[in-house]
Protein backbone atom coordinates (compact mmCIF):
# COMPACT_ATOMS: atom_id res chain seq x y z
CA UNK A 1 0.00 0.00 0.00
CA UNK A 2 0.94 3.36 -1.06
CA UNK A 3 1.54 5.91 1.80
CA UNK A 4 -0.63 8.51 1.60
CA UNK A 5 0.47 12.28 0.28
CA UNK A 6 0.77 15.14 2.32
CA UNK A 7 -2.59 16.88 0.96
CA UNK A 8 -3.67 13.40 1.77
CA UNK A 9 -2.61 13.50 5.16
CA UNK A 10 -4.01 16.72 6.31
CA UNK A 11 -7.27 15.90 4.10
CA UNK A 12 -8.11 12.49 5.91
CA UNK A 13 -7.65 14.65 9.59
CA UNK A 14 -10.78 14.40 11.80
CA UNK A 15 -10.11 18.25 13.29
CA UNK A 16 -12.96 17.60 15.55
CA UNK A 17 -11.13 15.05 17.40
CA UNK A 18 -8.45 17.53 18.78
CA UNK A 19 -8.15 17.44 22.85
CA UNK A 20 -10.00 19.81 23.93
CA UNK A 21 -7.09 20.74 26.57
CA UNK A 22 -4.81 21.54 23.29
CA UNK A 23 -7.95 23.45 21.65
CA UNK A 24 -8.23 26.21 24.41
CA UNK A 25 -4.44 26.42 24.43
CA UNK A 26 -4.50 27.65 21.09
CA UNK A 27 -8.05 29.87 21.78
CA UNK A 28 -6.03 31.57 24.34
CA UNK A 29 -3.47 32.86 21.98
CA UNK A 30 -6.01 33.73 18.91
CA UNK A 31 -7.77 36.75 18.04
CA UNK A 32 -11.05 37.43 19.80
CA UNK A 33 -12.68 37.16 16.20
CA UNK A 34 -10.89 33.43 15.69
CA UNK A 35 -11.86 32.78 19.08
CA UNK A 36 -15.33 32.97 18.92
CA UNK A 37 -16.15 31.62 15.36
CA UNK A 38 -14.17 28.51 16.47
CA UNK A 39 -17.78 27.90 18.70
CA UNK A 40 -19.56 27.30 15.25
CA UNK A 41 -17.08 24.64 13.92
CA UNK A 42 -18.43 21.47 15.55
CA UNK A 43 -19.62 20.37 18.69
CA UNK A 44 -16.24 19.61 20.38
CA UNK A 45 -15.11 22.76 19.31
CA UNK A 46 -17.93 24.65 20.93
CA UNK A 47 -17.50 22.75 24.17
CA UNK A 48 -13.49 23.73 24.07
CA UNK A 49 -14.58 27.43 23.30
CA UNK A 50 -17.21 27.13 26.11
CA UNK A 51 -14.49 25.59 28.37
CA UNK A 52 -12.25 28.90 27.84
CA UNK A 53 -14.63 31.43 28.18
CA UNK A 54 -15.83 29.52 31.56
CA UNK A 55 -12.08 29.36 32.84
CA UNK A 56 -11.86 33.16 31.92
CA UNK A 57 -8.63 32.72 30.37
CA UNK A 58 -7.21 35.87 28.91
CA UNK A 59 -6.74 37.10 25.69
CA UNK A 60 -3.62 38.74 25.01
CA UNK A 61 -2.42 40.73 22.93
CA UNK A 62 -5.66 41.31 21.32
CA UNK A 63 -5.21 44.04 18.38
CA UNK A 64 -7.83 47.11 18.48
CA UNK A 65 -10.53 46.76 16.68
CA UNK A 66 -13.02 49.61 15.19
CA UNK A 67 -16.95 49.31 16.11
CA UNK A 68 -19.08 50.70 14.14
CA UNK A 69 -22.81 50.12 13.59
CA UNK A 70 -23.77 48.06 10.16
CA UNK A 71 -27.35 47.95 8.82
CA UNK A 72 -26.06 45.98 5.73
CA UNK A 73 -25.98 42.96 8.54
CA UNK A 74 -29.45 43.49 9.60
CA UNK A 75 -31.38 46.70 11.53
CA UNK A 76 -29.60 47.38 14.59
CA UNK A 77 -26.42 45.38 13.86
CA UNK A 78 -22.27 46.17 14.60
CA UNK A 79 -19.44 44.99 13.65
CA UNK A 80 -15.87 45.40 14.54
CA UNK A 81 -13.00 45.70 11.87
CA UNK A 82 -9.82 45.20 12.71
CA UNK A 83 -7.14 47.00 10.68
CA UNK A 84 -4.20 44.74 11.69
CA UNK A 85 -5.44 41.62 10.26
CA UNK A 86 -8.06 42.78 8.13
CA UNK A 87 -10.77 40.74 9.98
CA UNK A 88 -14.46 41.21 10.41
CA UNK A 89 -16.87 40.11 12.80
CA UNK A 90 -19.91 40.69 13.67
CA UNK A 91 -21.45 41.26 17.23
CA UNK A 92 -24.69 41.14 19.22
CA UNK A 93 -24.99 45.31 18.94
CA UNK A 94 -29.24 44.76 19.50
CA UNK A 95 -28.64 43.97 22.97
CA UNK A 96 -29.89 46.54 25.44
CA UNK A 97 -28.14 48.85 26.27
CA UNK A 98 -26.87 49.49 23.22
CA UNK A 99 -28.57 49.54 19.88
CA UNK A 100 -28.20 52.84 18.40
CA UNK A 101 -27.02 54.67 21.64
CA UNK A 102 -23.94 57.18 21.90
CA UNK A 103 -20.53 55.44 22.37
CA UNK A 104 -19.00 57.94 25.18
CA UNK A 105 -15.15 56.13 25.85
CA UNK A 106 -14.13 52.41 25.80
CA UNK A 107 -11.47 50.98 27.80
CA UNK A 108 -10.15 47.25 28.43
CA UNK A 109 -12.61 46.16 25.73
CA UNK A 110 -15.88 47.61 27.31
CA UNK A 111 -17.64 50.68 26.01
CA UNK A 112 -19.49 53.23 27.77
CA UNK A 113 -22.89 54.06 26.77
CA UNK A 114 -25.89 56.37 27.42
CA UNK A 115 -29.75 55.06 27.71
CA UNK A 116 -32.62 57.37 27.01
CA UNK A 117 -32.48 59.05 30.27
CA UNK A 118 -28.14 60.13 29.81
CA UNK A 119 -27.76 57.31 32.67
CA UNK A 120 -24.06 55.92 31.79
CA UNK A 121 -23.58 51.99 31.43
CA UNK A 122 -20.81 49.88 30.87
CA UNK A 123 -20.91 47.25 28.16
CA UNK A 124 -18.67 44.45 26.86
CA UNK A 125 -19.95 43.75 22.64
CA UNK A 126 -18.42 40.90 22.47
CA UNK A 127 -19.93 38.76 25.45
CA UNK A 128 -23.09 41.22 26.29
CA UNK A 129 -21.74 41.47 29.93
CA UNK A 130 -23.11 44.52 31.44
CA UNK A 131 -22.71 46.99 34.25
CA UNK A 132 -24.08 49.06 36.27
CA UNK A 133 -22.87 53.19 37.00
CA UNK A 134 -24.63 55.72 39.21
CA UNK A 135 -26.80 58.14 37.33
CA UNK A 136 -26.79 61.38 36.06
CA UNK A 137 -28.96 62.38 38.95
CA UNK A 138 -26.16 60.99 40.95
CA UNK A 139 -23.93 63.96 40.55
CA UNK A 140 -23.52 66.40 42.55
CA UNK A 141 -24.93 69.06 40.63
CA UNK A 142 -27.96 67.52 38.91
CA UNK A 143 -31.65 67.19 39.51
CA UNK A 144 -34.54 65.83 37.52
CA UNK A 145 -37.92 67.21 37.32
CA UNK A 146 -40.76 66.96 35.11
CA UNK A 147 -42.58 70.60 33.29
CA UNK A 148 -45.87 70.91 32.49
CA UNK A 149 -45.93 69.12 29.11
CA UNK A 150 -45.18 65.52 30.91
CA UNK A 151 -41.10 66.51 29.57
CA UNK A 152 -38.32 64.74 31.55
CA UNK A 153 -36.09 67.33 32.13
CA UNK A 154 -32.49 68.13 34.27
CA UNK A 155 -31.51 70.71 35.82
CA UNK A 156 -28.03 71.52 36.05
CA UNK A 157 -26.30 73.51 38.37
CA UNK A 158 -23.17 75.03 36.83
CA UNK A 159 -22.66 78.04 38.99
CA UNK A 160 -19.85 79.34 36.97
CA UNK A 161 -18.29 82.68 37.82
CA UNK A 162 -19.97 85.78 35.38
CA UNK A 163 -20.21 89.50 35.77
CA UNK A 164 -22.32 90.04 38.55
CA UNK A 165 -21.01 86.89 40.27
CA UNK A 166 -21.86 83.52 40.41
CA UNK A 167 -24.80 82.37 38.17
CA UNK A 168 -26.86 80.11 40.01
CA UNK A 169 -29.31 79.95 37.12
CA UNK A 170 -29.45 76.41 36.57
CA UNK A 171 -29.05 75.07 32.48
CA UNK A 172 -32.44 72.87 31.44
CA UNK A 173 -31.42 69.78 29.76
CA UNK A 174 -33.43 67.15 27.99
CA UNK A 175 -33.26 63.81 29.43
CA UNK A 176 -32.67 61.66 26.19
CA UNK A 177 -30.13 64.84 24.90
CA UNK A 178 -28.53 65.49 28.13
CA UNK A 179 -25.68 63.13 27.32
CA UNK A 180 -24.53 65.73 24.15
CA UNK A 181 -23.85 68.14 26.70
CA UNK A 182 -22.67 66.17 29.97
CA UNK A 183 -20.05 63.98 29.60
CA UNK A 184 -16.67 65.01 27.82
CA UNK A 185 -14.53 62.21 28.83
CA UNK A 186 -14.80 58.44 30.39
CA UNK A 187 -11.90 57.06 31.44
CA UNK A 188 -11.48 53.32 32.79
CA UNK A 189 -8.49 52.33 34.85
CA UNK A 190 -9.34 48.34 34.55
CA UNK A 191 -11.69 45.86 33.03
CA UNK A 192 -15.02 46.14 35.45
CA UNK A 193 -14.87 42.30 35.08
CA UNK A 194 -11.47 42.68 37.20
CA UNK A 195 -13.75 42.04 40.55
CA UNK A 196 -13.65 43.74 43.50
CA UNK A 197 -13.73 47.60 43.32
CA UNK A 198 -10.54 47.59 40.98
CA UNK A 199 -12.61 49.49 38.04
CA UNK A 200 -12.67 53.38 38.69
CA UNK A 201 -14.90 55.26 36.48
CA UNK A 202 -13.23 58.63 35.52
CA UNK A 203 -15.53 61.08 34.35
CA UNK A 204 -14.82 64.49 32.28
CA UNK A 205 -18.44 66.54 32.83
CA UNK A 206 -19.99 69.74 32.20
CA UNK A 207 -19.68 72.33 33.15
CA UNK A 208 -16.00 73.03 30.90
CA UNK A 209 -14.70 69.67 32.52
CA UNK A 210 -15.38 69.13 35.86
CA UNK A 211 -13.68 65.77 37.42
CA UNK A 212 -15.99 63.12 39.29
CA UNK A 213 -15.24 59.27 39.11
CA UNK A 214 -17.42 56.14 41.13
CA UNK A 215 -16.34 52.57 41.69
CA UNK A 216 -18.48 49.81 40.63
CA UNK A 217 -21.29 49.18 42.86
CA UNK A 218 -21.10 52.77 43.87
CA UNK A 219 -24.67 54.63 44.53
CA UNK A 220 -23.10 57.95 43.28
CA UNK A 221 -20.24 60.19 41.71
CA UNK A 222 -17.85 61.51 43.51
CA UNK A 223 -16.97 65.14 43.47
CA UNK A 224 -13.42 65.83 42.77
CA UNK A 225 -13.61 69.37 44.57
CA UNK A 226 -10.78 72.26 44.15
CA UNK A 227 -8.71 73.34 46.95
CA UNK A 228 -6.45 72.27 49.84
CA UNK A 229 -8.31 69.61 50.83
CA UNK A 230 -7.40 67.33 47.45
CA UNK A 231 -5.07 69.40 45.88
CA UNK A 232 -6.58 70.03 42.56
CA UNK A 233 -5.52 73.34 41.31
CA UNK A 234 -8.78 74.14 39.16
CA UNK A 235 -12.10 73.77 39.31
CA UNK A 236 -12.55 73.16 35.69
CA UNK A 237 -10.53 73.00 32.44
CA UNK A 238 -9.88 69.61 32.08
CA UNK A 239 -9.97 68.20 27.95
CA UNK A 240 -8.62 64.22 28.43
CA UNK A 241 -7.48 61.91 31.26
CA UNK A 242 -5.49 58.23 31.19
CA UNK A 243 -4.38 55.67 33.72
CA UNK A 244 -1.41 54.91 34.31
CA UNK A 245 -0.85 51.01 35.38
CA UNK A 246 3.10 51.91 36.42
CA UNK A 247 2.28 54.97 39.00
CA UNK A 248 -1.44 53.34 39.87
CA UNK A 249 -3.23 56.63 39.26
CA UNK A 250 -4.84 59.38 36.79
CA UNK A 251 -3.33 62.12 35.07
CA UNK A 252 -5.58 64.61 33.77
CA UNK A 253 -4.83 67.08 30.99
CA UNK A 254 -5.72 71.14 30.49
CA UNK A 255 -7.14 73.10 27.81
CA UNK A 256 -3.94 74.89 28.62
CA UNK A 257 -1.87 71.85 28.74
CA UNK A 258 -1.09 72.00 32.25
CA UNK A 259 -1.58 68.46 33.86
CA UNK A 260 -2.33 66.91 37.45
CA UNK A 261 -1.86 63.73 38.77
CA UNK A 262 -4.80 62.39 40.57
CA UNK A 263 -4.51 59.27 43.06
CA UNK A 264 -7.95 57.90 43.96
CA UNK A 265 -6.56 55.10 46.37
CA UNK A 266 -6.85 56.67 49.85
CA UNK A 267 -10.00 57.47 51.52
CA UNK A 268 -9.76 60.70 49.48
CA UNK A 269 -8.89 62.26 46.71
CA UNK A 270 -4.66 63.45 46.31
CA UNK A 271 -3.92 65.85 43.63
CA UNK A 272 -1.14 67.50 42.55
CA UNK A 273 -0.07 69.69 40.03
CA UNK A 274 2.43 67.99 37.32
CA UNK A 275 3.18 70.35 34.22
CA UNK A 276 2.33 74.21 34.50
CA UNK A 277 0.55 76.26 31.67
CA UNK A 278 2.01 75.85 28.07
CA UNK A 279 1.18 79.03 26.11
CA UNK A 280 -0.44 79.52 23.04
CA UNK A 281 -1.71 76.00 23.56
CA UNK A 282 -5.18 76.00 23.44
CA UNK A 283 -7.04 75.39 20.35
CA UNK A 284 -6.02 71.70 19.31
CA UNK A 285 -7.85 69.17 21.01
CA UNK A 286 -5.37 67.03 23.04
CA UNK A 287 -4.68 63.53 24.10
CA UNK A 288 -2.28 62.23 27.09
CA UNK A 289 -1.13 58.64 26.59
CA UNK A 290 1.12 56.49 28.16
CA UNK A 291 3.70 54.84 25.73
CA UNK A 292 5.07 50.85 25.63
CA UNK A 293 8.15 52.72 27.70
CA UNK A 294 6.44 54.48 30.27
CA UNK A 295 7.09 57.68 28.54
CA UNK A 296 3.19 59.97 28.95
CA UNK A 297 2.85 61.85 25.46
CA UNK A 298 0.42 64.63 24.86
CA UNK A 299 -1.15 64.35 21.23
CA UNK A 300 -2.44 67.68 19.65
CA UNK A 301 -4.72 67.66 16.54
CA UNK A 302 -6.03 70.58 14.90
CA UNK A 303 -9.00 70.19 12.86
CA UNK A 304 -11.19 72.41 10.39
CA UNK A 305 -14.37 72.39 9.09
CA UNK A 306 -14.73 71.59 5.23
CA UNK A 307 -17.51 71.87 2.46
CA UNK A 308 -17.70 68.19 0.84
CA UNK A 309 -18.50 68.32 -2.87
CA UNK A 310 -20.81 65.35 -2.50
CA UNK A 311 -23.42 65.84 0.61
CA UNK A 312 -24.69 63.11 2.62
CA UNK A 313 -28.87 62.30 2.60
CA UNK A 314 -30.58 63.04 5.66
CA UNK A 315 -33.39 60.40 5.94
CA UNK A 316 -36.52 61.02 4.44
CA UNK A 317 -38.40 61.43 7.62
CA UNK A 318 -36.03 63.77 9.27
CA UNK A 319 -37.40 67.59 10.95
CA UNK A 320 -34.64 69.93 11.15
CA UNK A 321 -36.32 71.84 13.84
CA UNK A 322 -33.86 73.51 14.72
CA UNK A 323 -32.43 74.12 11.15
CA UNK A 324 -29.08 72.74 12.09
CA UNK A 325 -28.06 70.97 9.70
CA UNK A 326 -25.42 70.75 6.72
CA UNK A 327 -24.84 67.92 4.63
CA UNK A 328 -22.22 69.50 3.42
CA UNK A 329 -20.07 70.22 6.49
CA UNK A 330 -16.90 67.77 7.49
CA UNK A 331 -14.32 68.08 9.88
CA UNK A 332 -11.14 67.38 8.79
CA UNK A 333 -7.82 66.72 10.58
CA UNK A 334 -5.16 69.08 9.31
CA UNK A 335 -1.93 68.50 11.67
CA UNK A 336 -0.86 66.67 14.53
CA UNK A 337 2.27 67.18 17.16
CA UNK A 338 3.72 64.61 19.56
CA UNK A 339 5.30 66.26 22.80
CA UNK A 340 6.71 63.98 25.81
CA UNK A 341 5.71 65.03 29.05
CA UNK A 342 9.21 65.63 31.03
CA UNK A 343 7.75 65.30 35.04
CA UNK A 344 10.91 66.01 36.34
CA UNK A 345 12.00 69.51 34.36
CA UNK A 346 8.32 70.66 34.02
CA UNK A 347 8.30 70.81 30.60
CA UNK A 348 6.97 69.50 27.09
CA UNK A 349 9.50 68.32 24.78
CA UNK A 350 8.27 67.97 20.91
CA UNK A 351 8.95 64.16 19.41
CA UNK A 352 9.23 63.45 14.98
CA UNK A 353 7.30 60.74 15.59
CA UNK A 354 7.48 57.10 17.16
CA UNK A 355 9.18 54.79 14.43
CA UNK A 356 8.11 51.73 16.44
CA UNK A 357 4.57 52.61 17.60
CA UNK A 358 1.15 53.27 16.01
CA UNK A 359 -1.49 55.52 17.74
CA UNK A 360 -5.09 54.71 18.15
CA UNK A 361 -7.20 58.26 18.52
CA UNK A 362 -10.94 59.10 19.59
CA UNK A 363 -13.73 58.60 22.34
CA UNK A 364 -11.61 55.49 22.92
CA UNK A 365 -8.93 55.46 25.84
CA UNK A 366 -5.93 56.80 23.51
CA UNK A 367 -3.67 53.98 22.69
CA UNK A 368 0.21 53.99 21.81
CA UNK A 369 1.24 49.67 20.90
CA UNK A 370 4.12 48.48 19.41
CA UNK A 371 3.27 47.29 16.08
CA UNK A 372 5.82 44.10 16.48
CA UNK A 373 3.32 42.70 18.18
CA UNK A 374 0.66 43.68 15.67
CA UNK A 375 1.63 42.71 12.41
CA UNK A 376 -0.40 44.71 9.73
CA UNK A 377 -0.19 47.93 11.96
CA UNK A 378 1.36 50.85 10.03
CA UNK A 379 4.51 52.01 12.52
CA UNK A 380 4.63 56.09 13.20
CA UNK A 381 1.13 56.50 12.35
CA UNK A 382 -2.33 57.49 14.27
CA UNK A 383 -5.47 55.57 13.24
CA UNK A 384 -7.95 58.17 13.93
CA UNK A 385 -12.02 58.26 14.34
CA UNK A 386 -14.30 61.68 14.98
CA UNK A 387 -14.46 63.21 18.58
CA UNK A 388 -15.64 66.65 18.21
CA UNK A 389 -18.16 66.75 20.60
CA UNK A 390 -20.42 69.47 18.42
CA UNK A 391 -19.73 67.85 14.84
CA UNK A 392 -20.91 64.52 16.11
CA UNK A 393 -23.53 65.24 18.28
CA UNK A 394 -25.70 67.78 16.61
CA UNK A 395 -24.56 66.96 12.84
CA UNK A 396 -25.18 62.88 13.39
CA UNK A 397 -26.29 62.52 9.57
CA UNK A 398 -22.58 63.77 8.31
CA UNK A 399 -19.42 61.75 7.09
CA UNK A 400 -17.00 60.61 10.13
CA UNK A 401 -13.45 60.95 9.76
CA UNK A 402 -11.52 57.42 9.90
CA UNK A 403 -8.64 57.68 8.78
CA UNK A 404 -4.86 57.02 8.95
CA UNK A 405 -2.19 59.89 9.69
CA UNK A 406 1.30 59.82 9.00
CA UNK A 407 3.17 61.25 11.38
CA UNK A 408 6.55 61.68 9.01
CA UNK A 409 4.48 62.61 5.89
CA UNK A 410 2.29 64.57 7.86
CA UNK A 411 -0.81 63.17 5.50
CA UNK A 412 -4.10 61.09 5.82
CA UNK A 413 -4.80 58.63 3.72
CA UNK A 414 -8.00 56.52 3.98
CA UNK A 415 -8.04 53.73 6.20
CA UNK A 416 -9.39 50.78 3.96
CA UNK A 417 -8.74 51.38 0.34
CA UNK A 418 -11.81 50.01 -0.95
CA UNK A 419 -15.18 50.56 -1.60
CA UNK A 420 -17.50 52.18 1.35
CA UNK A 421 -20.17 49.86 0.25
CA UNK A 422 -17.29 46.92 1.75
CA UNK A 423 -16.86 49.39 4.76
CA UNK A 424 -19.49 51.34 5.26
CA UNK A 425 -18.78 53.08 8.04
CA UNK A 426 -22.08 54.41 9.61
CA UNK A 427 -22.36 58.02 10.60
CA UNK A 428 -24.30 57.61 14.54
CA UNK A 429 -23.58 55.58 16.61
CA UNK A 430 -19.65 57.42 16.00
CA UNK A 431 -17.46 54.72 15.72
CA UNK A 432 -14.71 53.80 18.49
CA UNK A 433 -11.64 52.44 18.87
CA UNK A 434 -12.16 49.02 21.25
CA UNK A 435 -9.41 46.27 22.18
CA UNK A 436 -12.03 43.52 21.94
CA UNK A 437 -12.19 40.67 25.43
CA UNK A 438 -14.01 37.84 25.75
CA UNK A 439 -13.82 38.94 29.86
Amino acid sequence: MEAATGEDAVAGRDWSRLPEDLLVSVLRAAHVADAVRSGAVCASWHEAYAAFRRLRLPSPRQPPCLLYACDALGPGAAALHCPSTGANLRIPFPRPPLARRPLLGSGHGWLVTADEASNLHLVNPVTGAQAALPPITALHHVESFTDEQGNHLYNVYENLPSSTGIDTTPTVLDAHRAHEFMYHRVVLSASPSAGGRACVVLLLHMPAGEVSFARLGDERWTWVVRGDETGLPWRYGYCDAMYSEADGMFFLLSDDASMVSLDLNGPSPVARKVLGVVPKSANPTKYLIQTPAGDILQVWRWRKYVDSSTPVELPPDYVDDEESQNPSLEVNTTDLQLYKVDLHCNKLEMIEGLIDCALFLGYNGSMCLPVKDFPGLKPNCAYMTDDFMEYVNVLKYNRREIALWSIAEQSMSSLVDVSPVMHPWLNWPPPIWIKPSLL
